[in-house]
């Protein structure tokens, strides 16, 4: 029997090609909708449970602030003795009633009278705070849920022992209700949302107010059997009806980790099942299979005519484009050397006139120090005279700077202060620009004011990956504007190496400098 291409290409053939094609379609739709349903379910409920752990971490760590306290009167008890011990826990009280979460706090020294934080409160509440200290003598942490006055506090109290063996008992109370109004300014955009309770089912916190207070078991369809945990799994998963949405939810409970406490989260995020329309879903899916079938015969023709093209014009561009790379990576090297240079020319005459200042001062008054003055500075100015091309081990640039600090302290003595924190001793093999010490502590001493009173400390953290250079901002009121011609140099050099991570920034009082370090041999 001889083959033929008409055979593969008649009516027939393309009837039974149709066929086939339409069967496999079909199938495919079906499969297709169902797989869509299977996936869109299963991605909802992986997002509820990613949202669940950032909320329950999130809460956890809000409400611990609240237990931060304790450390403060630990350091307050630590450092003062019987005498200012009483003065010292009372300025400490009123700075924490400047709180609008704390409805009142109090504290005992011995088997002395309760000092009240909050004198306004009614002689009720003292006595039933007086009544509560007296059965908790012996206790060492209490974290409790208490109805006062119409509204629910959360009482925290503690009790500390002083080195001289004096005892402090001290304790504050925080007003449920606003510790929600609380929440909701700070956590008011999350996509779910959560209720607190203790053991006992009573709700500390709720985005419903109203709840607070109250037992969860009656308002919702928590059950007790919910906060009971296997050892493979420390949170209980289930779907029901929330008693705040009124909708369908993905419920989780768990333990909150806060100390002193047994206190239960419960997280809720809505249950959303995208209910997909099965007869569009085929209709679609079958429209682009169609065209997809005239498409694909269309395209590949030109892309196969097209690929000879391209391939020939992207062997031409790689190599145009290999070419810019190796002459942009030459100008950037260029102008850090450029740049290092011109910095050069600005330190050594600066610095060297200081330098000799101070010899000059020395030489009668310290021979000894006189001699290790000089000593360093011709080292430092060897290092200058000499450079590496523009990056150096991190030891040689310690070496250098330690020298460099020597001659600043010799000059300005009790002014400065300097410390250098070694964390990984591996570090020292890398490298770092050239002179990246001394650009920074310069910058420090230049534009900050040092005084025997307000001295400028400055610190050098070294870590595996990277040096901190950090001091406090105590900025001169007439210095020079700053040109950053330094942190410029070292951006380029940490370019030319394609590091991103060199940063100068100012945080909280102090300006800050993190300095990648290089591994050249990796």
């Amino acid at each position: 029997m001889k083959f033929r291409f008409s055979n593969i290409t008649s009516r027939r053939a393309f009837l039974i090609y149709g066929t086939i094609s339409i069967l496999l379609t079909v199938i495919s739709v079906y499969f297709l909708s169902s797989l869509i349903t299977d996936l869109t379910q299963k991605s909802n409920e992986e997002v509820a449970q990613r949202n669940f752990i950032k909320k329950q971490e999130f809460m956890s760590q809000e409400f611990s602030k609240f237990l931060e306290q304790e450390n403060q009167i630990k350091n307050v008890v630590k450092i003062s003795n019987s005498k200012n011990l009483s003065a010292n826990l009372e300025v400490l009280s009123s700075i924490q009633m400047t709180s609008s979460l704390l409805t009142n706090n109090w504290f005992k020294i011995d088997d002395r009278e309760i000092h009240f934080g909050n004198d306004t409160i009614s002689t009720a509440l003292k006595n039933s705070i007086r009544d509560f200290a007296a059965q908790n003598t012996t206790a060492q942490h209490i974290s409790t849920v208490i109805p006062q006055d119409k509204k629910w506090i959360w009482r925290i109290y503690f009790k500390l022992v002083a080195p001289d063996h004096t005892t402090v008992r001290y304790g504050y109370d925080i007003n449920l209700k606003a510790l929600h109004d609380y929440f909701a300014t700070i956590d008011g955009s999350a996509p779910n949302y959560a209720f607190v309770f203790d053991q006992k089912g009573t709700c500390i916190f709720h985005p419903e107010s109203d709840f607070i207070g109250k037992n969860v078991y009656d308002i919702s369809s928590l059950k007790a059997s919910d906060t009971i945990f296997t050892k493979n799994q420390d949170y209980v998963k289930k779907v029901t009806l929330s008693e705040y949405l009124k909708l369908d939810v993905i419920r989780f409970t768990k333990k909150m980790s806060l100390k002193g406490s047994h206190w239960y989260i419960c997280v809720s995020f809505p249950k959303a099942f995208v209910v997909e329309n099965v007869t569009s879903i085929k209709k679609y899916t079958t429209l682009i299979y169609s065209i997809t079938t005239v498409m694909l015969l269309l395209i590949f023709y030109l892309f196969t005519y097209a690929n000879r093209r391209a391939y020939k014009e992207k062997e031409v561009v790689i190599q145009e484009k290999n070419t810019l790379l190796l002459e942009n990576e030459k100008i950037i090297k260029e102008k850090a050397l450029i740049q290092l240079q011109q910095l050069k020319e600005q330190i050594n005459p600066h610095f060297l006139f200081n330098s000799l200042n101070s010899l000059y001062m020395l030489i009668d008054s310290d021979v000894k120090t006189a001699q290790k003055f000089t000593l360093n500075l011709s080292r430092i100015y060897r290092y200058l005279i000499d450079p590496p091309e523009n990056i150096v081990p991190l030891k040689n640039e310690l070496l250098f700077i330690e020298k460099y600090i020597f001659l600043q302290q010799t000059r300005f003595r009790e002014e400065l202060f300097f410390s250098i924190e070694i964390e990984d001793e591996s570090a020292l093999t890398k490298s770092l620009p050239y002179l990246a010490f001394q650009i920074v502590v310069e910058n420090a001493i230049k534009h900050n004011m040092a005084t025997e009173e307000t001295p400028l400390h400055t610190r050098i953290l070294i870590q595996t990956e990277r040096v901190i250079i950090s001091n406090n901002l105590q900025r001169k009121q007439n210095s020079e504007p700053s040109t950053k011609f330094g942190l410029n140099y070292l951006q380029s050099i940490y370019s030319y190496y394609s590091k991103t991570d060199f940063k100068a920034s100012e945080k909280e009082g102090n300006f800050v400098c993190i300095l990648p370090l290089i591994d050249i041999h990796s």
